[in-house]
């Protein structure tokens, strides 16, 4: 079922700097990503976390159909790429359809409805800020959704006391440092509030516990803010693998990635404090570039990593195409304001995304 997109224009490419006269000259590059570059790719997230986990629901029904059905398994073998919208029946098409809704919804709370709920404990709650079990499960599926499938981690995450959970949280948002990073960069990494996270807490890493730390503090002071160590981020700060021009499709395969998308890497605390590095780098090097005249405000560790993910899926996203538009400006999709790059909330009755979010929907209200 084809979904309605409203489209606006924005007006907002500066002039081009040099080396950027057309997209294939365009640099990702860390050090070298232009302001307009880095926004042109955030602007694109909303349509392409959609497409990605549409893609990811279609590979994993085409699967199932190889076991279920001959006929399917003889007609996929022809072909690498997953089934197409065209090749699902109604009812698969509406399964699709429903279970994207559900994770758009989960990806909004991820980033705007649960680091409200967070800040607002802060002063209207005995523990302070914190989470409760059922918060950092969700999290987890987010976390495994958004990115790499990992079972394990969940089930472990489960097996957690809730009191753990909620008294570990409160340490660790206590804990946070509240040195200025550009003053004092060895001051701010928040290495003893990861700490109160990973070590009691089963399931939790410090990839998953910089996750933590980086919803409680969207709001307030922005040089408390924490990165996520999200794959995308790393991939593109730490390891410097990212796409070089419009023919994503044609280059080599990466070699910091395993067939299944996962990286190989440790995900330990050193590679945590190189992304917080680089992430602390960019940022203040693109809000240098900004300003103090920007609309579009700061950059944040969220819209860097939200740039990161477009930047991973480029090749599933719409961001060449929109940069050739016949105005020259960029057309953005299901967005209101720059600053607001969030897939809307589906008109659907909570009741119908599940139990465990129909309970957390209630509580939200």
């Amino acid at each position: 079922m084809a979904k309605e997109t409203k489209t606006r224009t924005l007006n907002v490419q500066p002039e081009k700097s040099q080396g950027e006269d057309d997209n294939k000259h365009v640099s990702f590059h860390p050090r070298q990503i232009t302001l307009e570059t880095f926004r042109n790719l955030l602007y694109q997230y909303p349509s392409t976390v959609e497409r990605v986990h549409r893609s990811k629901l279609m590979i994993k029904l085409q699967s199932k159909g190889k076991a279920k059905a001959p006929k399917r398994k003889a007609e996929t073998k022809t072909s690498a790429a997953p089934a197409t919208k065209a090749d699902l029946d109604p009812s698969e098409e509406k399964h699709i359809l429903e279970e994207s809704d559900q994770f758009l919804q989960l990806d909004r709370w991820r980033y705007e409805v649960l680091p409200k709920l967070i800040a607002e404990r802060a002063n209207g709650s005995a523990e302070g800020a914190h989470l409760v079990k059922e918060e950092l499960i969700d999290i987890m599926e987010w976390k495994t959704k958004h990115g790499v499938s990992r079972p394990m981690l969940m089930g472990m995450v489960k097996s957690n006391p809730a009191t753990t959970i909620t008294k570990s949280t409160s340490t660790a948002f206590a804990a946070l440092p509240d040195a200025d990073p550009l003053v004092a960069p060895n001051d701010t990494f928040p290495k003893a509030s990861l700490d109160a996270l990973t070590a009691p807490i089963r399931g939790v890493g410090p990839a998953t516990a910089s996750l933590i730390l980086s919803i409680a503090t969207v709001f307030g002071d922005a040089k408390k803010q924490v990165p996520f160590y999200s794959d995308d981020v790393y991939l593109w700060l730490c390891l410097m693998d990212f796409p070089e021009g419009p023919d994503v499709k044609e280059q080599k395969p990466s070699k910091h990635k395993k067939p299944n998308g996962e990286l190989i890497v440790k995900y330990n605390m050193h590679e945590y404090r190189e992304l917080w590095n680089a992430s602390q780098a960019l940022r203040a090097r693109l809000n240098n570039a900004a300003g103090e005249n920007s609309g579009d405000g700061p950059v944040s560790f969220i819209d860097i990593e939200r740039a990161a993910y477009v930047l991973r899926n480029l090749a599933i996203s719409d961001y060449f195409a929109s940069q050739e538009a016949e105005d020259g400006s960029n057309v953005v999709k299901d967005v209101e304001s720059p600053n607001d790059s969030l897939p809307k909330q589906p008109e659907k009755d909570s009741s119908e995304l599940g139990t465990r979010r129909s309970k957390r929907t209630k509580k939200e209200a």
